[in-house]
């Protein structure tokens, strides 16, 4: 499974802020709006997706934490991963962390007389379970080479991206998973080069390979001008599980309003994927979390973003990872 879990604003009144105060005032919106969309309820819808398929594996991005006070700010006011954790325990589904690629971490002052720091997460779940045992080893963590620098009336800013990858044995098969989440933003430039890294160091193996995250690259629109990366992709040897399964379906996955409140879904790009290079068979793939009844009691979708759920079967690997 791949879930962005969407920390809560997208940040467009920090992009228009012209002057500190007006940035400083933008701050505090941004931190107000996370708040409203209730984090840890929208983890909890979250929950019940992994709970209801009971994936292996799931790949998290932005599983955040807001934290606020004087610098450095440390009273956590929002932990999605932690919320996520323990909601799935009280579901009886067990999952722990075994991949954390630590992202953007910034922190800067409100008008409400404190700073509010977002740490930034992409986060590896495996599945504890006396049944099913899911073994990982060879944990990896990189950050991207190409980073994208954000000018702000404060200062620049430079927006980091990585992976994570485990080598996972499920039922005596191995395969290296992988998660990343690239770079939404133009030059797309930097995108590409961030795929082209992805490519050449978290798929360097002889293990079949998975890669699930969201790649901010529309998969349904050619002419998109993020397409490119996404072709990239497919020339490098990975399928689409979810063209392979379901040939012309779009499978939208972003993006809801901001504030989670649009009362019909505006889901319109498909940039969660799962591909895979190897002999797997897809037995399975759908989205979770876009349709109504997914909704949180407050009436909010669970993320701006749909889950994306794959069954696959796993080929038996012939050769060792290097």
């Amino acid at each position: 499974m791949t879930q962005n879990m969407y920390v809560g604003s997208d940040f467009s009144a920090l992009a228009a802020a012209r002057t500190p105060q007006q940035f400083f005032a933008a701050v505090t919106l941004t931190y107000q709006n996370i708040l409203a969309s209730q984090p840890s309820e929208r983890a909890a819808a979250v929950a019940r997706e992994v709970a209801r398929n009971e994936p292996d594996l799931v790949a998290l991005q932005e599983a955040d934490i807001v934290r606020t006070g004087a610098p450095p700010a440390t009273d956590v006011r929002s932990d999605q991963l932690k919320a996520l954790l323990a909601a799935l325990d009280r579901l009886g589904r067990h999952y722990e962390a075994v991949a954390i690629v630590p992202e953007d971490d910034v922190e800067a002052p409100s008008t409400l007389g404190f700073d509010v720091r977002l740490s930034v997460r992409n986060v590896i779940l495996a599945r504890v379970s006396p049944s099913r045992h899911v073994k990982v080893s060879n944990l990896q963590v990189q950050t991207y080479a190409v980073q994208h620098v954000l000018q702000s009336p404060v200062g620049s800013i430079t927006s980091r991206n990585g992976w994570a990858s485990v080598d996972a044995t499920v039922d005596g098969r191995t395969f290296r998973f992988v998660t990343t989440h690239l770079e939404p933003l133009p030059p797309f430039a930097v995108q590409r080069a961030q795929a082209q890294d992805l490519v050449a160091s978290a798929a360097d193996t002889d293990l079949p390979v998975v890669f699930a995250g969201d790649f901010n690259t529309a998969a349904n629109d050619p002419q998109n001008p993020t397409y490119p990366t996404y072709q990239f992709l497919i020339d490098s040897g990975f399928t689409d599980a979810w063209r392979a399964a379901h040939p012309g379906d779009p499978g939208f996955t972003c993006c809801q309003a901001p504030d989670l409140r649009n009362p019909v879904s505006a889901l319109s790009l498909r940039i969660d994927l799962v591909l895979f290079r190897g002999d797997f068979e897809v037995r399975n793939i759908h989205l979770v979390g876009n349709e109504q009844s997914d909704r949180t009691p407050s009436g909010l979708w669970p993320s701006d973003h749909a889950g994306v759920v794959a069954t696959l079967r796993v080929p038996k690997a012939r050769l060792s990872a290097s």
